[in-house]
């Protein structure tokens, strides 16, 4: 990570004694347009729209026109739902679920994240019953024969891949697909996923994409509409459920963005770069503004835990909710007694804020969504993950800086990404308005973020990419003219054909041809696919190996490299060929037998890595840091010890063990392979233990 966010620190704790101008929720604010307080000024304009916090009145659930459009449509058709955050969509899933079931029909809801699969698991079972809903995702499988399946959308993906290989039409046994948070079909990393997902499903099981919104809905649903032969239709959801407002905090000011725009246009200067505001003292003046609870983004880990860290004990605070959030906490200690240790529970059991990001342990964060969503907290320290598809809206959202970091390089926030985080702004039901507060920083630019508020959302691009596994399944399905046909209905081949017709999409997919046969050629090579254009038996079981090596991970099985006999072994062989964060970089003392079966692996799959190089393509590396960990909390080790051993944060160390889960699950019902799959078993029992799952 750049240093300027890993070496960050929190500036001086603030000085700052606002006067508080709002009484508490319900009562009525008692504002002083331009009136000065300790140290700094609310505007006319600020106040007003203070003045109009407060919770609606409770009235009758009315679906709005859009839900009730997409209801009715998907009846029949294809439907895309484009609507804001929190504007209700989740209600159109169950509505469209419900009638599936009523006339027993199958439903299958996807999502990109296993936390949120989890979630919507619960919440349905809630909904619909628990013995109706079953969850399928890389670690759990509950009631996977129910009318109703929650997963993540790779694992949908599998399924479509098994039951093409098996001639069974294409499908899995379902009606109904339900493919939330849809905009990931142009994430960089995972869009691929949902791209071959649309392509494989059958004209006869329709499909609902709920999305936020996004600027080309209509070019996917004319795609759509071309490559399944049935319509697919656009529902828009409008307006904002909740108004949002946008106020500026800083410079002993709090006013709205707009007026700051116009003093920065009449003043040629950007105020954004004058100075910062301590994060510190800008939550105790939301709280006294009745502006809490809130959401602030920060970019990095440490910066979330240190803007937590920073926030003293709440003393005056209402005794129903400090009562309910300690009841909460208890409960969930109670329940999982490793909570009992983690460095923060003391901060939130007496600072009622939290920090929020994918190093905490995730039987922690669901502690803190809970009492988030619950009204517990004054705030959390987020990092902009939070914002893609975990519910816990908050009155306020907060932002100091107008980039991001995405995991790899620094870029400015878009709209789209700004929409999904200011999105969470506003209770529907429980505030008459949201507000997304901006702070001045070093690395905050007002001008960007103002123009964004105005900014249509980005459109998907198809972020199309063959690779093995793909292509290992596709031949395994179907004849090569049926795969260069499967190719020109992509959405990569429907975006850069000029001419929507098939000739042109033949000569927009041109490209991804070649591509496919490059890596056609070099799987016939290597003994997977045969002189029939056929998988060869070695093929076949690679075309089920659908982790992140497939052709090493194969080959070290035909070598029998891998141990089959010693589970804990296993599960730090299978870790060392993850695509993870890297631990330590300095290797880690390791039993000789780990060192021996490590060392054994490497020996076997060497040739195979050669030609991989030779051919061009990307060969992995044996990361022995991940397999001591894994193998590590395999044969018993505390989770402290084994965090410590992968030198990462305890959400890391978590991701870590539930990815090698995942992959020894690939290796349980492998053709021939019955020692080896008997191993896998009880590897994964190793593995899937608190405070992982």
């Amino acid at each position: 990570m750049p240093p300027r966010y890993r070496d960050s620190v929190l500036p001086k704790r603030s000085k700052m004694k606002p006067k508080a101008f709002a009484a508490k929720e319900g009562r009525k604010k008692n504002f002083k347009p331009e009136a000065q307080a300790d140290t700094f000024i609310i505007s006319k304009e600020a106040a007003s729209c203070l003045k109009k916090i407060g919770q609606p009145a409770e009235s009758p659930f009315v679906p709005d026109p859009f839900q009730s459009e997409a209801a009715a449509l998907i009846e029949t058709d294809d439907v895309i739902v484009s609507a804001p955050t929190g504007s209700g969509k989740t209600w159109i899933a169950q509505e469209a679920m419900s009638r599936e079931l009523a006339r027993g029909g199958q439903s299958w809801y996807a999502s990109p994240l296993k936390a949120l699969s989890n979630a919507k698991y619960l919440e349905f079972s809630r909904k619909f019953g628990a013995e109706t809903v079953g969850l399928l995702t890389g670690d759990l499988r509950f009631n996977t024969s129910a009318p109703i399946i929650i997963g993540t959308t790779e694992i949908l993906r599998n399924q479509l891949y098994d039951a093409m290989s098996q001639s069974l039409g294409g499908t899995v046994n379902c009606d109904l697909v339900i493919l939330d948070e849809a905009h990931y079909l142009g994430d960089r990393d995972r869009g691929v996923v949902w791209e071959e997902v649309l392509i494989y499903l059958p004209p006869r099981v329709r499909i609902l994409l709920l999305s936020a919104t996004i600027d080309n809905a209509r070019e996917l649903a004319d795609w759509l509409t071309d490559i399944r032969g049935r319509p697919a239709k656009v529902v828009s959801g409008g307006q904002r459920p909740v108004p949002l407002v946008s106020l500026y905090y800083g410079h002993k000011r709090l006013l709205t963005l707009d007026q700051l725009m116009k003093k920065a246009d009449r003043n040629k200067r950007d105020f954004a770069q004058l100075g910062t505001a301590p994060v510190l003292g800008a939550l105790k003046s939301l709280d006294e503004l009745s502006l809490t609870p809130a959401i602030f983004f920060q970019t990095s880990r440490r910066q979330c835990d240190q803007c937590a860290e920073s926030v003293p004990p709440t003393l005056q605070e209402n005794s129903e909710r400090r009562a309910g959030r300690l009841a909460l906490i208890d409960g969930y200690v109670a329940k999982y007694p490793f909570l009992g240790r983690h460095r923060h529970l003391k901060l939130l059991k007496n600072s009622a804020v939290a920090s929020h990001h994918a190093g905490h342990l995730p039987i922690y964060k669901m502690l803190v969504e809970e009492l988030m969503s619950k009204g517990l907290l004054s705030a959390i320290f987020a990092t902009s993950t939070v914002s893609a598809g975990v519910n816990f809206p908050a009155r306020t959202v907060v932002l100091d800086q107008s980039d991001r970091f995405d995991g790899r390089n620094f870029s400015p926030i878009t709209s789209t990404e700004l929409a999904q985080m200011t999105g969470r702004a506003g209770r529907r039901g429980r505030d008459n308005i949201g507000f997304a507060v901006l702070l001045p920083g070093r690395f905050m630019k007002l001008t960007h973020l103002d123009t964004l508020f105005s900014s249509p959302p980005e459109p998907i691009i198809s972020q199309l990419n063959l690779e093995f596994t793909m292509v290992l399944n596709l031949v395994g399905a179907f004849e090569l003219k049926e795969i260069r046909s499967l190719l020109n209905k992509s959405l990569a081949a429907w975006q850069l054909a000029e001419e929507k017709t098939p000739e042109g999409l033949n000569r927009a997919a041109n490209g991804i041809w070649k591509l496919f046969q490059e890596i056609f050629a070099f799987l016939r090579k290597v003994g997977l696919i045969d002189e029939h254009n056929r998988l060869t038996e070695w093929g076949e079981l690679a075309a089920r190996l659908r982790l992140d090596h497939p052709l090493v991970i194969c080959e070290a099985i035909r070598q029998k490299a891998l141990p089959a006999d010693d589970p804990a072994l296993l599960a730090g062989v299978m870790a060392g060929y993850l695509e993870e964060k890297r631990g330590n970089v300095f290797q880690p003392a390791m039993p000789q037998e780990l060192r021996a079966a490590l060392k054994s692996v490497r020996l076997a799959v060497r040739p195979m890595q050669k030609l991989l190089s030779g051919a061009g393509f990307g060969i992995p590396s044996q990361d022995q840091t991940e397999a001591a960990a894994v193998w590590a909390w395999a044969e018993g080790r505390k989770f402290r010890h084994v965090s410590r051993l992968y030198g990462q944060d305890e959400g890391d160390a978590v991701r870590l063990i539930l990815r090698t889960a995942e992959h020894l699950n690939q290796l349980r019902d492998l053709p021939g392979q019955p020692e080896l799959g008997a191993n896998a078993s009880i590897a994964r029992k190793l593995l899937l233990k608190p405070p992982v799952i």
